[in-house]
């Protein structure tokens, strides 16, 4: 196992426990990630700082970080950056952008299996007086009306029987993301399946129009035949409490549809 140290600097208390939720669910790869503290025997890797933040200064003038590789968040970088992205920062591309440096070719560990995702595990929460929290503009969907967006219509019939046998007879099918964007603009959903492999359109596109969809949809499950680690966290951050990689395991399955 390869352990990076991250040590950064501003961000709020909300965007710091997401972080550290993302830094938790690496403990299963080959290469983790970790938040450097004072304790932290080992030295950092990366400096991560926010750029609107008091500390960003001091933290660039402090000559022990001049060998670590600076990622910068906002705007105004400084000369020796590494990478910069955009504020607020979407924690699934800063592991992208780690993986391609730190994580070892070869590694089996960039794949994580999140087929059974439990809620404590990817869970944030967010403190009460916090106005970033996300708030349901509508109730939830009272009927359980299912949609189930896969190019494969075997898959799709796989589906089918899956949500049948939980009871789940209300399905309606869509083998592109257009035909799943009209569907959603007809009627609400209670659950929504989404695979990575569309062809007709970026999957990530319409998983965000099933995240601002009114009604709120309750339940989005996200597919795909070969699902990295970081997009399994990047469908979280979109709004899907579970992702599934293909073939789907028909005894997981079971026990989520039974859930809902």
């Amino acid at each position: 196992m390869k352990r990076i140290f991250v040590k950064y600097y501003g961000f709020s208390e909300t965007e710091r426990h997401a972080l550290d939720t993302v830094f938790r669910l690496s403990e299963s790869r080959e290469t983790v990630y970790s938040a450097w503290t004072p304790e932290t025997t080992d030295a950092p890797d990366v400096l991560l700082i926010e750029g609107d933040s008091w500390e960003a200064a001091l933290a660039l003038a402090n000559p022990e970080h001049d060998e670590l590789k600076l990622v910068w968040v906002g705007d105004d970088a400084p000369g020796q950056v590494w990478r910069v992205f955009p504020a607020p920062v979407k924690w699934s591309a800063l592991i992208e952008i780690l993986d391609e440096e730190f994580a070892p070719l070869t590694s089996h560990g960039l794949s994580l299996d999140l087929d059974l995702v439990h809620a404590e595990d990817l869970e944030v929460h967010f403190d009460e007086a916090d106005d970033t929290a996300p708030q349901e503009l509508e109730p939830a969907v009272p009927q359980r009306r299912v949609l189930v967006v896969d190019a494969g219509r075997d898959e799709r019939l796989y589906w089918r029987a899956k949500l049948a046998a939980a009871g789940l007879y209300d399905v309606d099918e869509a083998a592109s993301g257009a035909e799943a964007l009209a569907l959603l603009y007809e009627q609400p959903y209670h659950l929504v399946t989404v695979d990575l492999g569309l062809a007709d359109m970026d999957s990530w596109q319409l998983i965000k129009a099933v995240e601002a969809s009114r009604p709120v949809v309750p339940h989005l499950f996200v597919t795909g035949s070969e699902l990295a680690w970081h997009q399994g966290v990047r469908a979280w951050f979109c709004g899907a409490k579970v992702a599934l990689k293909k073939p789907l395991h028909p005894g997981q399955l079971k026990e989520l549809l039974q859930n809902l």
